[in-house]
């Protein structure tokens, strides 16, 4: 590698070059190495296929405001609310080996935050099961949240994790800790 120089990007380029990321300790340089000088078609990521709904027409992903999420010190972009803990989900699972486990013990009246199969999620009312989400490694996570909803199992995904919310951890809308 050469010397690196210092550019200024916008908002959205980061978000292009953050959906691009394959694993979390991956760069903003190497993602665009890979991205920009890799010979055409060689090694493309499979393009994601929208989810698809009933009666076959295809569900599209609502992007509000500028969320992202900040994990000590480093904010990875997201499209909106479910994004955005989504992304915290699987960057603590993959900082923490054990946090799906624990995670998957907390609950919240009868729904599990995340589990192995779709309908174990909601225990009391199976037929929410659309709206799991998977998440990695055959886990699936409850999407059917409000705001509030979500930033109190953050802040219980930190603490299973050792981290403080709202330093070590936090959710971000237009740049505003949820």
């Amino acid at each position: 590698m050469g010397e690196f120089r210092r550019i200024a990007i916008d908002l959205d380029v980061h978000r292009a070059i953050e959906r691009r990321r394959q694993a979390l300790g991956e760069s903003e340089n190497e993602i665009l190495r890979r991205v920009l000088l890799a010979p055409p078609n060689a090694g493309a990521a499979p393009r994601e296929r929208p989810a698809v709904a009933a009666g076959g027409q295809a569900r599209v992903s609502r992007s509000r405001g500028l969320w992202s999420v900040e994990i000590a010190g480093r904010r990875l972009a997201a499209a909106n609310l479910k994004d955005a803990y989504r992304v915290l989900l699987r960057a603590l699972a993959a900082a923490h080996p054990h946090f799906l486990a624990s995670f998957a013990q907390e609950k919240e009246r009868s729904r599990r935050f995340v589990a192995r199969a779709p309908a174990d999620l909601y225990t009391r009312s199976p037929h929410l099961a659309r709206h799991a989400q998977p998440l990695a490694d055959g886990w699936y996570f409850d999407s059917n949240l409000a705001l509030t909803q979500v930033a109190k199992r953050a802040r219980i995904a930190a603490r299973l994790c050792g981290l403080h919310y709202g330093s070590d951890v936090r959710i971000l809308d237009n740049l505003r800790e949820i």
